[in-house]
């Protein structure tokens, strides 16, 4: 019974973990072309040998949407405490947060300030040769 207890716990706080980082993801990953505002940018890097992913990242940028930009910084709210690495900044209009998630690798930058907001995600899947 106490090993079914331990690995109860385990698997929830594995769950907990990608469900902060998969609230980012979602958020990244959700349609707002209908939203003037918004820019949004993709690129993936590739193994020139094996054409597997090393890494892909996502940008997006807004102007004069508050809403998103509650949304973004509850996210990574919640990420906070799954994090490996957490670094938040405020000051004065500014507000910017740094998340750093392992397995796989994974680094979030939140900026916003005034009327702006830019969202930087970056997942490396593996090293770089």
């Amino acid at each position: 019974m106490r090993r079914f207890i331990i690995i109860s716990m385990l698997l929830i706080g594995a769950i907990v973990e990608c469900s902060a980082q998969e609230q980012i993801e979602a958020l990244l990953s959700r349609d707002i072309s209908s939203r003037n505002s918004v820019t949004f940018r993709m690129g993936v890097k590739r193994d020139p040998t094996t054409g597997e992913i090393v890494k892909r990242i996502k940008e997006l940028s807004a102007i004069d949407d508050k809403e998103l930009a509650r949304e973004f910084k509850a996210a990574f709210i919640a990420a906070r405490e799954n994090a490996d690495a957490w670094e938040e900044e405020s000051n004065g209009s500014i507000y910017t947060v740094s998340v750093v998630c392992t397995n796989p690798k994974r680094i979030y930058h939140l900026t916003i300030g005034g009327s702006m907001l830019s969202v930087y995600a970056q997942t490396i899947y593996s090293e770089e040769k």
